[in-house]
């Protein structure tokens, strides 16, 4: 019992500080609405690098705590922003391959990082050897241009129309006569000003935060895309953070476990960019999180004695999340229109970290009384999150809409949704609650 109390203390701890990080990590993405792309890039970068150094060597628990919920919150900033920046400048048929490329590096640092750990069991110098690295990037942030659709969105399009100049001179190609283009760009300044609302003031944080999530609700179609990437998000971030800390009871080594799991993020990346570019965006995200739902609730049914079998399916589990969450997070940014392409992608990454928050309190504490509760939970979400992919439109080769004008004016689709959902939450909660309350958990 006080084992169970000492885990719940623990994470409710972690939670508060997980709370914190939401409010801060909205207010410092909240900087890119009032930063370009490029500037904001090049602050984060340097930032976590430094704060990364320092953090390691600092001898207080109090500051290192503190250090640790900066340097978190930055990791979130940079990725994100990154992210957004290359998907304003890729082009609609490599947009894909852009996005899924760069996050292989993901599933590679996760096997070094658990090859590190065997090696190196002083954490001071673990941390100063994963942050080194982050010392090459410094000098390529010099050298990229800002996004030309953020300077449209924000009344610069003579910036803009030079950034496009320079992408011409690289590829060898010639741009329209410069009067033709800069009344398009003008014309497409002036109605992302009029119809972008106007920013609020940096004064109140939780009313600066809550006007973003307003602006997103406000029009119908903006509104059901928010809401359903919203649930998404804490789906795949729940699910995906849940199986990376279940190490400890799933497999007896935690090391080899992390290295595992780096191993299967990899054909994730890989071949995600392919499968949704070929099968499109709606299509993928659907299987893959039904795929998840499939050997997750499988392992529910696995009797603990064959570690083995349970292994192999929290495997096949951490792949198919892992292509779950990087589709999302690459859906979201085509789905949002470019003046609120930010405002969209960082609530929703505020909004993951509520189901990352709740990953420990499954895995560890109801995980601990009912070991195979944490594949039923998550088996059951991942089905509901592949039930909500059918209210979202596809966007394989469109282009990205500029204003949420562009948006909902765009074909809408009737889709027979309700139906599906209706049975994906009565199954799951026909699921989850025989497993709860059955005294024969694996005969539901």
């Amino acid at each position: 019992m006080l084992n169970h109390l000492d885990a719940l203390l623990t994470h409710l701890g972690t939670g508060r500080w997980t709370v914190l990080h939401i409010i801060v990590l909205g207010y410092c993405l909240r900087l890119r609405l009032r930063y370009s792309r490029k500037r904001t890039v090049m602050f984060g970068y340097v930032a976590l690098t430094v704060l990364g150094l320092v953090s390691a060597w600092l001898p207080l628990l109090s500051l290192i705590l503190v250090a640790r919920f900066c340097y978190g919150t930055l990791d979130a900033f940079c990725t994100y922003s990154s992210f957004i920046l290359l998907m304003e400048v890729s082009e609609p048929k490599r947009r894909t391959f852009a996005a899924f490329g760069i996050n292989t590096v993901w599933g590679v640092t996760v096997m070094l990082y658990g090859g590190l750990g065997y090696l190196i069991r002083d954490w001071r110098i673990l941390q100063t050897a994963a942050t080194l690295p982050g010392l090459l990037i410094l000098p390529a942030l010099w050298v990229i241009d800002e996004s030309p659709l953020w300077l449209i969105v924000n009344g610069r399009p003579q910036e803009a129309l030079q950034v496009f100049g320079k992408v011409a001179r690289w590829h060898g190609v010639d741009l329209p006569p410069e009067a033709e283009m800069k009344k398009l760009l003008e014309e497409q300044a002036a109605e992302a000003h009029n119809t972008t609302p106007k920013r609020s003031s940096m004064g109140s944080l939780l009313k600066s935060v809550v006007d973003d999530v307003v602006i997103l609700l406000k029009t119908p179609r903006l509104r059901t895309i928010t809401l359903t990437i919203y649930f998404i998000y804490i789906v795949a971030a729940m699910v995906y953070y849940g199986l990376s800390l279940s190490g400890a009871s799933i497999s007896d080594d935690p090391y080899v476990y992390l290295v595992l799991s780096g191993l299967m993020e990899l054909p994730a990346y890989i071949f995600s960019g392919f499968i949704v570019q070929h099968f499109g965006r709606k299509p993928s995200l659907f299987f893959s999180f039904l795929i998840t739902t499939v050997v997750l609730l499988a392992g529910a049914f696995t009797p603990a004695e064959y570690s083995t079998t349970l292994l192999a399916l929290a495997m096949v589990g951490k792949m198919a999340i892992t292509a779950s969450f990087q589709m999302i997070v690459f859906f979201s940014g085509e789905l949002f229109p470019t003046e609120v392409r930010g405002r969209g992608v960082s609530t929703a990454v505020m909004m993951s970290r509520l189901g990352s928050m709740g990953a420990p309190f499954i895995t560890d504490l109801v995980g601990s009384m009912f070991p195979w509760a944490p594949f039923v939970i998550f088996g059951s979400a991942a089905l509901l999150a592949a039930a909500g992919t059918f209210l979202l439109p596809e966007t394989r080769g469109q282009v990205l809409p500029d204003t949420v004008a562009h948006l909902e004016a765009r074909e809408r689709r009737c889709v027979a949704i309700f139906f599906f959902l209706s049975l994906s939450f009565s199954l799951s909660i026909y699921i989850i609650s025989h497993a709860f309350f059955s005294p024969f958990p694996f005969l539901l």
